[in-house]
């Protein structure tokens, strides 16, 4: 295939003639060696032919003629790209054989006619050649067809039919196009969709339905144990972190990152710094970093951030706690105080607090002692000792339990934050009716309360439904769906997605969930192979929805959102379905205010103590 100087010499070489306007033989061979790159569809020849196209005599032009493909469709697209209009145009004046040739050819020559079509300037025929005569051939057009679509368009002023493809396009890409319409264009019948829609980010629309997931359960064979995970801040990502054993050595830890939309692994480490370490119980994904907090000994551990470098955050330290996010970084506890990793650090911030040594000072352990964040109001909780102490970042105690937190006995404590003012704690016990769920309020005048106090399954009162929608800290979540007695998830859960080739339902550990409660990330235990599971029951019908042109919009797909919206946590997912309904409604008319429908629950410390049902015996004081 000739380069583009290869070509560029030949052309110059093709272009001498003699005294006589005949072709010497250096000439006549460049010429002939043009012709056969033309005929033979290289870019660089059919390129320097449309250059020359406007200086070529009849005998030339003629020549091109011959060695044009004999299908018709095929002889149009030659045509077009070695710069014989007039001939194209006579073949086919109204783009229709262009049109069978541009569906039918690859991405670059698509690309190539595209540019060629834009030169010409006849909108008509890049209507025609684009989107062909049926305006439904518009859902298989790429998004590069579609911005080319509307910008030609737009230049020359057809108004009309950028408004009609405006209300035929999926919401991202319309937000896109509704930008090429003049203000004063943004009118008819569609005028307030396409104020709605010219609001928008089509960017921040395209990368929320892109982050959600296809189908309703995503595995990942791991073939190993100690499963941990976190979800990105932005939830496209999930970091897994689990540990494979070696005959004769220790764990060996891998880490991983895939994407939520495909499943799809993105960064995957396993190097020798993680060989002699045990799998921890910490992993945290802060969007540019990944952390785990691993165990490298008796009560020892030591931070490393795997992702985007591997870093080994200062020497291994004595009793540090699981890890948690921050308004800049993450933090964990230690005794005497907190540790916190600022992004780019290479060591520890240590922060000490006042009270975390009194007594027998802070013993860091999952059986004792729990932490919980509340990034966006920068707060850290802690309990130990029967005690919660809620700080600020800046090391500044907040409020302090006085009176005895979780009652005597107990162990494995979970805490969360509910609010800036409140926050639920749980402590396991040697049988389910034992455990202890109290919810604790803490007014910006006066000592805390405890409003609420259960002994017995969380769920026994407060329903799956109470906890939908709200910011939990994973390891609370996981007491809410695991079962007491065997740590497993209750068969019950509303959420769980099963394979339909499986042979049976499988043991399977929670392990997080996002804070809608949209996607929820188990560990199968028996029943197939170890592998970590992402469930998501209602998000695969958002992004089917989302994606789906408005030109093949039903009734249904109306009545389908109106369904479907209360079902969704996501704020962004939310408000996509509700600039969607708001088109769908437009197209066949009569009002639906979505923004008025019954929102996830997202309650508060109140709603929570007051979730008793009635005339049942649960456990209370």
């Amino acid at each position: 295939m000739l380069t583009a100087d290869e070509t560029a010499r030949l052309a110059r070489r093709a272009a001498l003639r003699r005294a006589d306007g005949s072709r010497g033989l250096r000439a006549r061979r460049a010429w002939r060696r043009l012709l056969r790159a033309c005929a033979e569809g290289e870019p660089a020849g059919q390129d320097a032919m449309r250059t020359m196209a406007a200086d070529l005599p009849e005998d030339d032009a003629l020549d091109l003629l011959a060695a044009a493909p004999e299908e018709p469709a095929d002889r149009a697209a030659y045509l077009a790209l070695i710069g014989q209009q007039a001939q194209r145009q006579a073949l086919d004046p109204e783009g229709s054989l262009l049109a069978l040739a541009y569906r039918a050819a690859a991405a670059e020559v698509r690309e190539r006619l595209r540019t060629v079509l834009a030169a010409e300037g006849d909108a008509e025929v890049v209507r025609v050649v684009v989107t062909g005569d049926r305006r439904e051939r518009m859902a298989d057009l790429s998004p590069y067809e579609l911005d080319y679509l509307g910008h030609q368009l737009a230049e020359h002023g057809r108004w009309d039919e950028l408004r009609r493809l405006v209300r035929d396009l999926p919401p991202a890409r319309a937000a896109a196009t509704v930008r090429l319409l003049p203000v004063q264009e943004r009118t008819g019948n569609g005028a307030n969709l396409f104020s709605m829609l010219a609001d928008r980010s089509s960017e921040q629309l395209s990368g929320t339905v892109d982050r959600l997931p296809r189908d309703r359960l995503t595995t990942r064979e791991t073939g190993g144990s100690y499963l941990g995970v976190s979800l990105s801040p932005d939830a496209t990502e999930v970091a897994l972190r689990y540990g494979l054993w070696k005959r004769g050595q220790r764990n060996e830890v891998h880490v991983e990152t895939l994407r939520i939309g495909t499943g799809q692994s993105t960064h995957r480490f396993c190097g020798n710094a993680l060989k002699g370490a045990d799998s921890g119980n910490s992993i945290l994904h802060l969007g540019d970093e990944v952390l785990v907090n691993l165990q490298c000994g008796y009560e020892r551990h030591q931070v490393f951030r795997v992702v985007p470098d591997l870093v080994a955050f200062d020497a291994p330290s004595p009793l540090l706690s699981d890890i948690r996010r921050s308004s800049g970084g993450a933090v964990l506890v230690r005794p005497g105080g907190l540790s916190f990793v600022d992004p780019g650090a290479r060591t520890l911030r240590r922060l000490g607090i006042p009270g975390f040594n009194e007594g027998h000072g802070l013993y860091v352990s999952d059986a004792s002692c729990a932490l919980t964040t509340l990034p966006e109001d920068r707060l850290v909780a802690v309990f130990h000792m029967d005690t919660i102490c809620v700080v600020n970042e800046n090391g500044t105690v907040l409020h302090k339990t006085e009176e005895r937190a979780g009652g005597p006995g107990g162990y494995s404590p979970a805490l969360s934050f509910l609010s800036a003012h409140s926050l639920v704690l749980h402590k396991r016990a040697n049988t389910v009716f034992q455990e202890i769920t109290e919810v604790w309020e803490f007014p910006s005048q006066g000592a805390p309360r405890r409003t609420a106090r259960h002994a017995g399954a969380i769920t026994a009162r407060w329903p799956y439904e109470k906890w939908r929608g709200r910011r939990l800290d994973d390891l609370f979540v996981q007491r809410v769906y695991n079962t007491a007695d065997v740590h497993a998830v209750d068969p019950s859960a509303p959420w769980i997605q099963y394979q339909r080739d499986s042979a049976g339902p499988p043991i399977r550990r929670l392990l997080a969930a996002s804070p809608g409660g949209d996607l929820y990330f188990t560990e199968a235990l028996a029943a197939g192979p170890l592998r970590l599971e992402i469930h998501s029951p209602h998000l695969p019908d958002a992004r089917a929805l989302l994606e789906k042109p408005l030109l093949h919009s039903t009734p249904q797909d109306l009545r389908h959102l109106h369904e479907l919206r209360p079902k969704i946590g996501d704020p962004a997912v939310r408000d996509a379905l509700d600039l969607l309904g708001a088109a769908l409604s437009e197209r066949f008319g009569g009002d639906i205010a979505l923004g008025d429908q019954a929102a996830a629950p997202v309650g508060t410390a109140t709603d929570i103590a007051l979730g008793r049902v009635p005339d049942k015996q649960q456990g209370d004081t």
